[in-house]
């Protein structure tokens, strides 16, 4: 088995080796090499940290000379937005017709740093207070086939109010046009409330993308001519199909056509967009016996037509529980690779530090395609008991960091990609039904 694990270490270094090479093309030599080093460093280490980084590639120079050349490529002015640009292109490449486009703000909270640069007012997505710290404008990519899901980490972004000349909107407003004409105008980009708002609604209209909202009650809409409050819509609207997602759970939901205004402000003849909404009413018991009940509004426009009617509320339904993907992505980031516990005291080396982190992340969630190989062979890591395969049908990316982790953690990065005989390749070239064969013989 130790040698299988040595072997299988080797692949995942040159598949690593050729994941950043693709992101190397507008970079020079030390760039590039700063891109890998500084990459690796936040998998082996699962630290934002320079000082944890730079210890865990185990270099012949000293650790503090390490962090000197780590600390000086963040510095470059131009770095960052080379690196994010590249993988937003790569990301987008991989996107399909059905995939899913899921933006959302985060929050990386800074609650007792005094002297880092760009420190402003946020809200703390954990408990709803405003603390001090950064924004995050974070973009994911999911495609589904059958019950598997996969994901795509695309774009992260810090944002400071009091360095930044421009608003989040209009970064966001950037990065929707970037991704539009990177993937060809493929997949439904998916908003949850806060992004209810008549210039984001303009915006998608005029680049004609699909897109799922989730609405705000007290929001203003046309019905047959007739101007109405959402909340209104949905209790004119028949809830003629059920659907039960899991044990405990109804789902009454209907579909109605509506036009939304666009202007900014109220006028006697808006321009409006014609769009559809579906509004559902969910019910759930509780562990105590108690029902919860209540209504939501998601605003829908250009997403797979062709669907009959039912079909179509639920691909609408299912497409926007899956938003929560990026919540999980949030969670993991957080908790396995400390995103805020990031020590840097300027602005800029905090953006590309942050760039990294999605770069090593990219290749780490890149791996759902391998998870059935590293189970046979990392068997303790990615599973808790043998034959329970249906764990990695799950949220598996905890498991793959722990694998990487583990396999990075104590040698020193390699430079070349290796050029694998076939002697080397047979453990890899193992079908799903040959792990379950070889599972059932243990």
């Amino acid at each position: 088995m130790i040698r299988e694990e040595k072997l299988m270490n080797r692949k995942l270094q040159d598949k690593f080796t050729r994941f950043v090479k693709t992101l190397s093309s507008t970079l020079n030599k030390p760039e590039q090499k700063f891109l890998k080093a500084c990459s690796f460093g936040i998998l082996s280490s699962q630290s934002c940290i320079v000082r944890r980084t730079a210890h865990s590639l185990h270099e012949k120079v000293s650790s503090k000379k390490t962090q000197e050349r780590l600390i000086y490529h963040l510095d470059k002015a131009e770095l960052n937005e080379k690196i994010s640009q590249t993988l937003l292109q790569k990301q987008c490449r991989k996107l399909k017709k059905g995939s899913l486009i899921i933006i959302d703000p985060s929050d990386v909270v800074k609650k007792y740093a005094k002297k880092m640069e760009g420190l402003s007012r946020v809200r703390d997505g954990n408990d709803g207070k405003w603390k001090t710290g950064y924004d995050a404008l974070d973009i994911v990519g999911v495609n589904t086939k059958g019950d598997t899901v996969s994901i795509l980490p695309i774009h992260s972004q810090l944002h400071s109010n009091t360095v930044e000349i421009d608003a989040m909107k209009n970064k966001l407003f950037d990065r929707i046009v970037d991704i539009i004409i990177h993937s060809n105008n493929r997949g439904t980009f998916v908003f949850d409330r806060g992004f209810d708002d008549k210039k984001v609604i303009k915006e998608l209209h005029r680049h004609d993308a699909s897109y799922i909202i989730r609405m705000k009650k007290n929001r203003d809409v046309y019905l047959r001519d007739k101007k109405l409050n959402i909340a209104s819509v949905g209790k004119a609207t028949k809830l003629r199909y059920r659907f039960r997602p899991k044990k405990g759970v109804t789902i009454s939901a209907g579909i109605t056509s509506i036009s939304i205004p666009l202007n900014p402000h109220t006028l006697k003849n808006p321009t409006l967009a014609e769009t559809k909404l579906v509004v559902a009413k969910i019910r759930s018991k509780r562990k105590d016996g108690t029902s919860r009940n209540g209504m939501f509004y998601l605003l829908c426009h250009n997403t797979n037509q062709s669907l009959l009617e039912r079909d179509f509320v639920k691909y609408i339904l299912e497409s926007y529980r899956l938003r929560w993907k990026i919540e999980e992505v949030h969670r993991q980031v957080k908790t396995d690779f400390g995103w805020e516990d990031i020590q840097l005291q300027t602005y800029r080396r905090l953006q590309t530090m942050n760039t990294l982190l999605w770069v090593a992340i990219s290749f780490l969630y890149n791996l759902d395609q391998w998870k059935y190989r590293l189970a046979k062979v990392f068997t303790n890591l990615m599973l808790e008991k043998k034959n329970k395969l249906s764990e990695l049908n799950k949220f598996v990316y905890y498991k793959l960091a722990s694998v990487i982790k583990y396999c990075f953690n104590k040698i020193r990065i390699e430079w070349a990609v290796f050029s694998l005989t076939p002697k080397f390749q047979n453990p890899f070239s193992i079908s799903k039904e040959e792990i379950y064969e070889n599972f059932k013989r243990k």
